[in-house]
């Protein structure tokens, strides 16, 4: 589960008494880092930079005007949230006055305060700051899995429906003689198989700077961008093919290259990332093609990954269903001078 850092909360105020009052009611909030001061000259913003923060200001009128400061503060922390207890009358004018212009104080509570009240109000907006941190994570955890900047795009604005073309290889794999292995094992240790051999396949694609797209029952979508994107990918089968996961559960995998329309399929309540289009289809029909422990991929994405086979790889030419034409192929068992990583 997504974690995220505890919400800054900031007290200042230059009154011992009143000072010690809120540090007793504000240390009950959940899920705070608690900082004090009686001063704001000595509070280093910077040092908070990446983490939420709240500000509690107990303005005193023999204090000096804490505009500049708090300007300051939603500079160098734009998403924090400032509070402000002022006396009423004119000092509470004055701060409404000059944030009207400024826009650095989120809200005002008057003398005498009612910590109860402050308390409350704090709490849910520390929660809604905590929802939103959260969110934040996990779209950064979503992004790093995405291997260029044109998908991250996408994602950054997700309106169902948009979509972008995209050059990409396409690769699908998928687990041979399935139904056999649920018949011999139970189901729940077949789930348990499943999810092994396709989280091994995905640390795989993620390593061969491929990205995931869906499971498909008993296999992966995936796809790879860039120009080195035909070399990656056949070279992440490989690998895949290699793995100990596979020797004990083989797979078959299709490859083709060309243009995909990626986007955000779905509505409002539900979205999901897609990839469509006819080379989708082809490395789908690849795959449903190859045997087990093999890789079949067009002619094409061979010839653009630009690396020597252990063997000849047998060339041929594949009826595939929706196409007119025959579709020039290659089918490759094993490749020479995969390297390896560490996962």
């Amino acid at each position: 589960m997504t974690s995220v850092p505890p919400v800054d909360l900031l007290i200042v105020d230059s009154g011992a008494y009143t000072r010690s009052l809120l540090l007793e009611r504000l240390s009950q909030m959940a899920d705070c880092t608690l900082h004090v001061h009686d001063s704001w000259t000595d509070i280093q913003l910077a040092a908070m930079q990446g983490n939420s923060c709240v500000l509690v200001l107990n303005h005193h009128v023999n204090d000096a005007p804490p505009f500049e400061f708090l300007q300051q503060v939603k500079k160098v922390l734009p998403q924090s949230l400032v509070v402000v207890i002022s006396s009423p009358g004119a000092p509470h004018r004055a701060l409404e006055l000059c944030n009207k212009d400024q826009a650095c104080i989120d809200m005002i509570f008057d003398k005498p305060i009612d910590l109860e009240h402050l308390g409350g109000y704090l709490s849910e907006r520390i929660t809604l700051l905590r929802q939103q941190q959260l969110l934040n994570q996990e779209h950064l955890d979503l992004l790093r899995f995405l291997p260029t900047a044109a998908l991250r795009r996408i994602f950054s604005q997700p309106v169902p429906g948009k979509a972008e073309l995209f050059d990409m290889t396409v690769m699908f794999t998928d687990i041979r003689d399935s139904t056999q292995l649920i018949v011999q094992e139970s189901a729940r240790n077949y789930f348990a198989k499943l999810n092994r051999v396709l989280a091994s396949q995905a640390r795989l694609i993620r390593l061969y700077e491929g990205m995931v797209v869906k499971t498909t029952g008993d296999g992966l979508l995936a796809v790879f961008e860039g120009g080195a994107r035909c070399h990656m990918a056949l070279k992440c089968a490989s690998a895949i093919q290699s793995s100990i996961e596979a020797r004990s559960t083989p797979v078959g995998i299709g490859l083709s290259d060309g243009l995909v329309l990626t986007g955000i399929l779905g509505t409002t309540e539900h979205l999901h990332f897609d990839v469509i289009g006819a080379h989708v289809h082809l490395a789908a029909r690849l795959c449903s093609k190859a045997a087990a422990g093999e890789i079949l991929a067009t002619r094409d994405v061979s010839s653009k990954a630009r690396f020597e086979f252990d063997s000849q790889p047998l060339q041929d030419s594949i009826v595939v269903r929706g196409f007119d034409a025959a579709v020039p192929c290659i089918h490759i068992k094993k490749l020479r001078n995969t390297y390896e990583k560490s996962i």
